[in-house]
């Protein structure tokens, strides 16, 4: 007999809940909410790359989970840090999903630049003043433009993005606070968990977003992994300021590897600014690449 054919996991916002939400790394089951504290010889290189955080001033938080057995690993989960433009990632999905595919919006719709956000992006410099929707979501993804971005929640933020946030088990705060809020490492899973939801059903809008996020100008992730992986994310990243606490290096995201699928989502207070700062990104690629062998070792089949 042919052997039988596994469908893979269906996820919900609730998957990631025995994520460890303190100073301990654990692994946990989606599928049961079973967790265990890993043993020191298991958690060694991820153990390492957090104490690097630690011996630059810096903090990180992460959930890893497979998307095949559902089995996770998960760090002071719950501590909330700057989201910064990692949020781009769950608002353009919604906008696709929710307005676009619905016919409330058009890509071909028509734009005026009526705000301009410094920082990155190629908008903001640029002399032209109309944009088509997809032109901008397009910049806003793959550049991290803020204005594109602030462009889209001017014209496109509202109910809609609310209860899609809340669908996808994101406290409505998250959401409301700002248009750059802060989350915890289980919020941002929680979101990829919705965009991989999204990306999963394969219609046009689901195909376009995925090439965008497998194109993003800058992500931790595919510098560490894509040598041998795909990888389709949204890095976020900023320096701290007097404003607050919003030094950010995060990347989240899906991982398609030679042990399989995985979804990533990474926080941290650490400073990062490619132009004007030492480059401190090997804190976070030295991360991704050790959770990266935990997942090969631990959570794939």
């Amino acid at each position: 007999m042919p052997p039988t054919e596994h469908s893979d996991p269906v996820f919900s916002a609730t998957a990631v809940d025995a994520a460890s939400g303190d100073y301990e790394i654990n692994l946990f089951s989606a599928l049961d909410g079973t967790s265990e504290i890993l043993e020191e010889s298991q958690a060694a290189e991820i153990q390492e790359a957090i104490e690097n955080f630690a011996t630059s001033g810096y903090q990180t938080g992460f959930v890893v989970l497979d998307l095949h057995t559902g089995k996770g690993i998960g760090y002071n989960a719950d501590e909330e840090f700057f989201c910064a433009s990692t949020i781009k990632a769950p608002f353009v999905t919604f906008l696709w999903q929710e307005l676009i595919d619905s016919g409330k919006a058009d890509p071909a719709d028509r734009l005026e630049k009526d705000i301009v956000i410094g920082g990155t992006g190629v908008m903001a410099s640029e002399t032209k003043q109309e944009y088509s929707l997809e032109e901008v979501i397009a910049d806003t993804i793959v550049y991290s433009d803020n204005t594109g971005y602030a462009v889209l929640r001017e014209n496109y933020e509202g109910s809609d993005w609310d209860e899609w946030t809340i669908a996808a088990g994101i406290p409505q705060a998250v959401s409301a606070e700002g248009w750059y809020p802060f989350c915890s490492a289980k919020d941002l899973a929680r979101y990829w968990i919705a965009i991989d939801s999204y990306l999963d059903t394969e219609s046009e809008g689901a195909t376009s977003v995925k090439n965008l996020f497998g194109t993003t100008e800058i992500s931790f992730l595919r510098t560490a992994l894509g040598s041998h992986s795909e990888v389709y994310a949204k890095a976020g990243f900023e320096v701290d300021s007097e404003n607050g606490d919003l030094g950010a290096m995060n990347d989240a995201g899906i991982v398609s590897g030679p042990s399989g699928d995985y979804l990533v989502a990474i926080v941290s207070n650490a400073d990062y600014d490619p132009d004007w700062l030492a480059d401190t990104s090997s804190l976070i690629t030295d991360l991704i690449t050790a959770l990266d062998s935990a997942h090969t070792d631990l959570l794939a089949e």
